[in-house]
């Protein structure tokens, strides 16, 4: 759950109890039999509003540099947005025949489970819990500090300067969101609208600088020149990695692990199609309904994104798109000055808040999963101040049933967020604010990420194989999955390579969670 994704729902029993519930994914109406019963409550329109939501996120307002550095042309870059919308689409609609046809709690970890076994669902929980989650918060502290930072009057900060603001920024969002869980859920359901709103305003001011431009060509609300004076696909230099790229030089291998790296930040944006298969499981009819939601859905998504960008290059002179990952609060800056870059700078820290909420609620459930499988600690299993509290009413034998059910009922609602989870969470994403730039964290979340999704589409098609007989209310052409597997395997081989050290942090974060794995059991 990182850039669009702002589901926080996770398939876990009570801390103590005996339940074997799957470390991640979402609680179905019968978790207890692994299967869903669910009344068909979802329409179309909501399937539809639902997959919106989760896409549009943090990432259009950061990842735009990542794309832009990585490609010769502001045209390259729009093709990627709509490849990488493309692929969502693909994923979305495999994940969706999962759901439909193995509608089991836990979501993809169960789907793996299914497929692979045991280590395999158990490796994307670890993974989750110790590199995708406390990256995809960093991410989004970072770039809180950037934007900040960039409107600064010492602009540009200093790096110390930026992992303080974003350090602080992440431990205000979870000392918050340690409160109670009712109060992260609200916090969560408030911040999906600020986002939406900021996509907009970025959009309506690009079409504000057309329409200045036409009416008077020397207007100061016609964005930089570049949009109507350069060609859109004409190659030219970028700076990747505080580095230069000449693209009529490099080699083809090193073409193909420029445009993986942009690929990662376009899909990061994107990223909350997973969750097609909580849709599949509750719609009515989902055979015939949710084809019309997905496409509907993508097509709005990656409308909007391409939107956004290319508000972007209205907006900014090109040489400056590669430069900022605060790309939302330059954009407002330059057409509007330092106001609307105020204004732009607070929707968007809100907005990076949302996901951060998210991704704490989520994270914490996932690690409390996991210490009452024996996985980790038994402590990191306890719920704030709620375990004590019921131990006391446990000792407390004048107390009367109803009594203790009525006071454990009250613990549960204050203070019952998991301190010891969320405190662990906290410790691992701020090695990774104080160690990691926003684009390394970057490629590392879009490996870590796209090698569960390939294993999880490749499993689909494994299933069609293995059992055919198996239901399929939604059944899409095999030649989504086909090619989402084919494009996904060739870009995570690529990125491996070209970024080592990601890709060695990820191969040891495997390796010692198969070890956990087998000393667990």
């Amino acid at each position: 759950m990182d850039a669009g994704q702002e589901s926080v729902g996770v398939g876990i029993g009570e801390p103590g109890s005996n339940e074997t519930q799957p470390l991640l994914g979402r609680q179905s109406p019968d978790a207890s039999s692994g299967s869903s019963n669910a009344s068909k409550q979802l329409s179309t329109r909501h399937a539809f509003a639902i997959l919106v939501s989760l896409q549009i996120g943090s990432g259009i307002f950061a990842s735009p540099a990542q794309v832009d550095s990585n490609v010769p042309s502001p045209g390259a870059a729009l093709l990627v947005w709509a490849l990488g919308g493309l692929l969502s689409w693909a994923g979305a609609a495999s994940f969706a025949e999962l759901g439909a046809a193995l509608p089991l709690n836990g979501g993809m970890q169960e789907y793996l489970r299914h497929v692979y076994g045991d280590t395999m669902a158990f490796l994307m929980a670890w993974i989750y819990i110790m590199g995708v989650k406390p990256s995809s918060m960093a991410i989004q502290s970072i770039v809180i500090a950037e934007s900040i930072g960039s409107i600064s009057p010492a602009s540009p900060l200093v790096d110390g300067w930026l992992v303080g603001i974003a350090a602080l920024a992440f431990v205000s969002m979870v000392v918050l969101n340690s409160i109670n869980t009712k109060l992260t859920l609200r916090l969560s359901e408030s911040f999906t609208a600020v986002k939406i709103t900021t996509v907009a305003l970025i959009v309506v001011a690009g079409f504000v600088a057309v329409i200045a431009h036409l009416t008077n060509p020397n207007s100061s609300l016609s964005g930089a020149r570049d949009w109507y004076s350069k060609n859109w696909f004409q190659t030219r230099p970028s700076a990747s990695d505080g580095k230069i790229v000449d693209w009529t030089s490099i080699s083809t291998w090193e073409r193909y692990g420029h445009y993986s790296a942009a690929i990662y930040g376009a899909v990061w944006a994107y990223d909350g199609w997973d969750n097609a298969n909580m849709v599949a499981s509750e719609i009515t009819n989902p055979g015939h309904a949710l084809p019309k939601a997905i496409k509907a859905a993508m097509a709005v998504v990656l409308s909007c994104y391409e939107l956004v960008n290319i508000a972007y290059y209205i907006l900014l002179p090109w040489d400056r798109m590669s430069t900022s990952n605060a790309v939302a609060v330059e954009a407002a800056k330059s057409l509007l000055g330092k106001p609307a870059a105020v204004l732009i700078t607070v929707l968007v820290a809100v907005s990076c808040a949302g996901s951060i909420t998210s991704n704490v609620f989520s994270v914490g459930r996932l690690i409390m999963a996991a210490a009452q499988r024996h996985y980790l600690p038994g402590f990191l299993a306890k719920r704030g101040l709620s375990s004590s509290r019921g131990r006391r009413h446990e000792q407390d034998s004048t107390q009367s049933t109803s009594d203790a059910h009525h006071t454990d009922e009250n613990a549960s609602t204050t203070f019952d967020a998991p301190i010891f989870a969320n405190l662990l969470s906290t410790i691992i994403t701020l090695v990774y604010i104080a160690t990691g730039s926003f684009r390394a964290l970057l490629t590392f979340v879009g490996m870590a990420e796209w090698v569960f999704y390939v294993s999880t589409v490749l499993g689909l098609i494994i299933l069609r194989r293995r059992e055919p007989q198996l239901h399929r209310p939604y059944k899409p052409s095999l030649a989504l999955p086909l090619m989402f597997v084919v494009v996904g395997t060739l870009v995570i081989v690529r990125s491996a390579v070209f970024a080592p050290v990601q890709s060695a942090v990820l191969a040891g974060l495997l390796v010692m969670g198969t070890g956990v794995s087998w000393l667990g059991r």
